[in-house]
């Protein structure tokens, strides 16, 4: 047996919410457990929870068993055991085999484990980064490094990634392990840290509060920290209560910061199809269908009908769903929760929080100002717009309607809808319209939170082929003839926008992470970004109709 294992093991670690009863920590049923008692660990009274899980035949057994002939048997047990250890003002767990499972979620301290690995882990050997983007598309990203890396080699965004998970080795010389061996171990940070706890019961008692020790230190030094920059709320944060005011109030006129409409991401594709969308649960007055597209005044409408103080519960009992028809009796997508389509921001003692995709995220106050700094200076690149203005008709067209229109003007070409295909890109616009300068052009009514993104997504496709594609710079150079010769991919990617202002005050804090992600890459394409301010009028907007059909709900 080596020094290491002698003594100590690795194990996962989880740290709950000290204040609640033990008997809610953990959600088991009487059948599944085979032991569960108190022990006392070096004077410590730690409790003990052990037994299995019984997994029933899967459902997709059947199939396989039919296209293979093969008789399988798989079901199965799965041991777990839990150790509750209090340290005030927490209790740890510690969890073998399916452990976890077993655990509350609403009582885990969450990012526990980033914590500790923000502050130990080597940020030059990474092995493994996972993330999420905190935006409109949700993308979801796990990178894996073999022989480790630095930060660089897993192109992390230090603006609006939330990193999940982080593995590597660590500096572990504050536990026994470290102490013994004088080595270091590769551990898992993400809720949980995996890591080597002492055998004997004094040392992992000194062990559990090493860790505690290290998460409390402060993370100026590590070149991880803004791993925490972003980070979910806690279901027990003190200031959830004041947070849910603020959104409650603002749904009902209040201005406690920015508000708009941000599809799920379970929902992007069947929403960019609807003909109708049917809300309902939303409080009283029934279900009500809104053929075209949704706007945030339809469900802000229903309710500023509702107290302030049961919007937040409304919000969470209404549903939206994408219908095929223009009636909302067709449905063509899944139900979803009505809070999970919107997108609020505010500040409090100069910190930024964000509700997006039902759930409410912290952003730290260094993190907004380098933000705002940088999306401020970002926007001074103008692009001159000639006077034309943009009078909605409702129509299904208006964005081809009015870059018509502007091509009207000497020097603008008008290439809305006329899509082009490659290899990579099997179909996609070039842009909305090609300046006198061939500019791409890029136009769109920025009237919910989501348009913006499309609009990003579109100008980076569109640059990335006509950089890397040959095929797509030719096609550009066929539609445009004879007007002009396109030789080259355009320097210029211009961003032309009605119905809001590229002013900082008038952009999501999540727009402006995911514009920054834009010029980035635009610069990559040896091209520059800027940005048209396109004159408008504003919509009338549709009006929600009573549906008397109850779909699924």
């Amino acid at each position: 047996m080596s020094m290491a294992t002698a003594v100590s093991k690795p194990v996962s670690l989880f740290r709950l919410d000290g204040g609640a009863a033990e008997a809610e920590l953990v959600s088991i049923e009487a059948g599944q457990v085979t032991n569960d008692t108190e022990v006392d660990l070096s004077g410590t009274r730690a409790r003990l929870v052990a037994g299995r899980f019984r997994t029933e035949v899967p459902q997709w057994l059947p199939h396989a068993s039919a296209l293979t002939g093969a008789e399988l048997a798989l079901s199965s047990e799965l041991p777990f055991a839990v150790l509750l250890v209090p340290r005030p003002p927490w209790t740890y767990a510690v969890t073998w085999g399916a452990g976890h499972l077993v655990l509350n979620d609403e009582h885990i301290e969450q990012g526990f484990g980033l914590l500790f690995g923000i502050r130990r882990l080597d940020p030059l050997e990474l092995g493994l980064v996972a993330s999420a983007a905190l935006d409109a598309s949700a993308r979801a990203t796990q990178t894996s490094i073999p022989g480790g890396g630095d930060l660089s080699a897993f192109r992390l965004e230090p603006y609006g990634d939330l990193v999940n998970r982080l593995a590597g080795p660590a500096d572990l010389t504050d536990l026994t392990y470290g102490r013994v061996t004088g080595r270091r171990h590769r551990i898992r940070a993400g809720n949980s840290v995996w890591l080597p706890l002492a055998k004997e019961p004094r040392a992992f008692l000194a062990d559990l509060d090493a860790v505690g020790a290290v998460v409390d230190e402060p993370d100026s030094h590590s070149a991880l920290r803004f791993v925490a920059q972003t980070r979910p709320l806690d279901r027990h944060d003190r200031l959830l209560p004041t947070l849910e005011r603020r959104l409650a109030e603002t749904l009902g006129g209040a201005g406690h910061g920015p508000l708009g409409l941000a599809w799920p991401s379970a929902a992007v594709h069947d929403a960019e199809q609807a003909g109708s969308f049917r809300v309902a649960g939303l409080g009283p007055g029934g279900p009500f269908a809104v053929a075209g597209r949704l706007e945030l005044a339809h469900l802000t409408d229903r309710l500023a009908e509702i107290e302030p103080a049961h919007r937040g519960k409304a919000l969470r009992a209404g549903r939206i769903v994408p219908c095929a028809d223009e009636a909302g009796e067709v449905e063509a997508g899944a139900s979803i929760q009505v809070a999970r389509w919107l997108l609020f921001e505010t500040t409090i003692d100069h910190v930024r929080y964000v509700f997006h995709q039902g759930r409410w995220y912290r952003i730290g106050e260094t993190y907004v100002r380098q933000l705002r700094e940088q999306v401020t200076a970002l926007l001074e690149r103008r692009f001159d717009w000639p006077e034309v203005a943009w009078v909605p008709s409702g129509a299904p067209d208006d964005e081809h309607r009015y870059c018509r229109l502007v091509a009207g003007e000497p020097g603008f070409l008008c290439l809305d809808k006329d899509f082009a295909s490659t290899p990579l890109h099997p179909r996609f616009e070039l842009c909305d319209l090609l300046g006198p300068g061939n500019e791409l052009i890029h136009v769109k009514w920025l009237g919910r939170a989501t348009a913006a993104s499309h609009l990003f997504t579109q100008a980076l496709v569109s640059a990335d082929a006509l950089s890397h594609e040959p095929e797509a710079l030719a096609q550009l150079a066929g539609k445009v003839a004879p007007d002009r010769a396109v030789t080259e991919a355009p320097r210029t990617v211009v961003l032309a926008a009605a119905g809001r202002s590229w002013r900082i005050e008038e952009l999501f804090t999540l727009s402006q992470v995911a514009l920054l992600r834009l010029d980035r890459a635009v610069r990559g394409m040896q091209a520059t970004l800027r940005f048209a301010d396109i004159p408008y009028i504003p919509k009338q907007r549709r009006h929600a109709r009573p549906v008397r059909r109850r779909g699924r709900s």
